[in-house]
């Protein structure tokens, strides 16, 4: 068999194929990742795209940097602290969202944050890319302009029936005309499963920008069309806003687990939240347990939990709120967690998991550079700019409404995620390449994929695969192949439990990994959602 070049995994099968012809092409795993990511947004546009945000993660085998490139949304300066405080409905249950009856967090041009996709994945191309940017951006724009088949993923997020509080699939589609006109069918109805979705519009954007250079996003003529169309619409975002954007560079978060070390991103991400699950679960003995029973689940669940009491307690911007990292994911921090949890201390009183969105590619290459990149729309505006053809964010719905808290709003402040673009370490060298979408269930995600590999043995097929269960504090969400029996047992063990009665839970998060166990790489692709793992010989 031929030595393998490389290997992309990613949510979507055509995509992690345009970043394998990539690597057959002569490319590295960081002209793989840019060249899948925009392929992704025209893949997935209500999971990413051009008015989105991210993260990444990556290692350059050659110089032996290894950092990450932050690009997350900001919001506009005529946002306020205490703008929407009297007329926010809290927060759901569900989805720890912002609730306002006007859905004005959620949809429109409010919603919106200064997006740093483009931005991010510019600079990335100049650190990192072997090839040249046109090029790379060349597959996404064949994909827009001949069309894309609809998938059932795509389909079942906008036609499911929405949590309490949000808006429907169809309200989303229908808030601006430009939307309705991009994604309803002659019908008025979203595209069908099979349906090929054309986006021409969005293909004379990217050719834009492949001639012109990502500049022109944020200062040239597209960045022009978006500031008018943003004023005119009330949007918080100015065309200053855009011209001032600015990438974040930064080295990871560092921790261990049972020797192996774990590299995740830096708030406002959630790389420090994750850590510290890993560090609290090394206080205990996972060898002799069985996977999937009830001790599994419950100590997971208390790792879960704790871990997202620090989170709201601390995570913020740091740009404007001094973040304890260190003590977050210290080791005397983990043992006075689980010195609680042994003295039967349980989670309870606090929000649920919010809906999957978001979208996650890892690559690698036979050189051995890594990228773990996450990016997102939120859940998408239902926004789009009359003759751009992309969809925008909705970032502005994770801040915290109460002014004088870590994550409340302000001009310029990026809100929390839960976004962990990871790299997990051995003796040195790469071993897992790991990342979700999701919103909060990423860090579940990523966190029992980790485990399931490092303490049980499970390749990376089944890492992602195995039956999965999510905590933030509240109740405990146990996919449908959790055993009843075992879930019988949580609620014994006084967990409040919510047991899907779907075979494939839309809440649940996707992780895609790759493995490199004993230097020999494979790629599990989360079969929840689709998936692909695209392998280049």
């Amino acid at each position: 068999m031929d030595a393998i070049r490389g290997l992309v995994v990613c949510p979507q099968p055509r995509a992690a194929d345009a970043g394998a012809a990539v690597l057959r092409r002569g490319g590295n795993a960081f002209d793989a990742a840019l060249a899948t990511a925009f392929c992704q947004m025209v893949q997935d546009p209500f999971m990413c795209g051009l008015g989105g945000m991210g993260t990444l993660q990556f290692l350059d085998a050659r110089s032996g940097r290894h950092g990450m490139i932050d690009f997350h949304a900001r919001a506009g300066a005529k946002v306020t602290p205490d703008m929407w405080a009297a007329d926010s409905q809290g927060r759901s249950e569900i989805s720890g969202y912002a609730l306002f009856e006007d859905f004005r967090a959620e949809l429109g041009y409010q919603a919106i944050m200064t997006p740093g996709t483009v931005a991010g994945l510019a600079r990335f191309h100049a650190m990192l890319c072997s090839m040249d940017w046109a090029t790379l951006l060349a597959p996404a724009i064949r994909m827009a302009r001949e069309g894309v088949v609809v998938a059932p993923f795509h389909h079942d997020f906008l036609t499911r029936t929405p949590q309490p509080g949000l808006p429907s699939g169809l309200r989303r589609l229908s808030t601006t005309p430009a939307c309705a006109a991009l994604y309803l069918d002659a019908q008025g109805t979203p595209h069908k499963v099979g349906d090929t979705l054309r986006q021409p519009e969005m293909a004379d954007s990217l050719e834009r920008l492949a001639r012109h250079g990502a500049a022109d996003f944020y200062r040239g003529e597209i960045a022009a069309r978006i500031a008018e169309d943003f004023a005119y619409n009330g949007a918080f975002v100015t065309a200053e806003d855009l011209a001032g954007y600015a990438v974040r560079e930064a080295p990871p978060v560092i921790g261990s687990y049972r020797g192996y070390g774990i590299a995740s991103n830096p708030p406002p991400g959630s790389g420090a939240v994750l850590i510290a699950m890993l560090n609290i679960l090394e206080q205990f003995d996972l060898a002799g347990v069985q996977p999937g029973s009830v001790r599994h689940l419950d100590l997971v669940a208390r790792a879960m939990a704790a871990a997202h009491e620090d989170r709201e307690t601390w995570l913020a911007d740091p740009d404007f709120v001094e973040v304890p990292v260190a003590e977050m994911i210290s080791k005397p921090r983990a043992a006075d967690w689980a010195a609680r949890i042994r003295d039967g201390w349980m989670p309870g009183g606090h929000r649920a998991s919010p809906p999957s969105c978001t979208t996650h590619v890892s690559a690698w290459d036979a050189a051995g550079n890594c990228v773990s990149l996450t990016h997102t729309l939120g859940t998408g505006a239902g926004v789009v700019t009359p003759g751009l053809g992309f969809n925008w964010n909705n970032a502005m719905k994770l801040f915290d409404m109460r002014p004088g808290r870590p994550n409340s709003m302000a001009p310029g402040k990026a809100r929390t995620t839960g976004m962990v673009p990871t790299i997990v370490m051995k003796d040195g060298a790469p071993w897992m390449i790991v990342g979700a979408p999701g919103g909060s269930v990423i860090i579940s995600a990523v966190l029992t994929t980790i485990v399931n590999a490092i303490d049980f043995g499970m390749g990376a097929v089944e890492a992602v695969s195995f039956p999965r269960i999510h905590c933030e504090g509240g109740p405990i969400f146990c996919e449908a192949r959790v055993q009843e029996d075992v879930v019988q047992a949580l609620r014994k063990l006084g967990h409040e439990v919510r047991h899907s009665p779907l075979s494939y839970d839309p809440g649940m998060s996707r992780a895609h990994a790759i493995l490199l166990r004993d230097g020999r790489p494979a790629g599990g692709a989360d079969p929840r959602g689709g998936g692909g793992v695209a392998v280049a010989w």
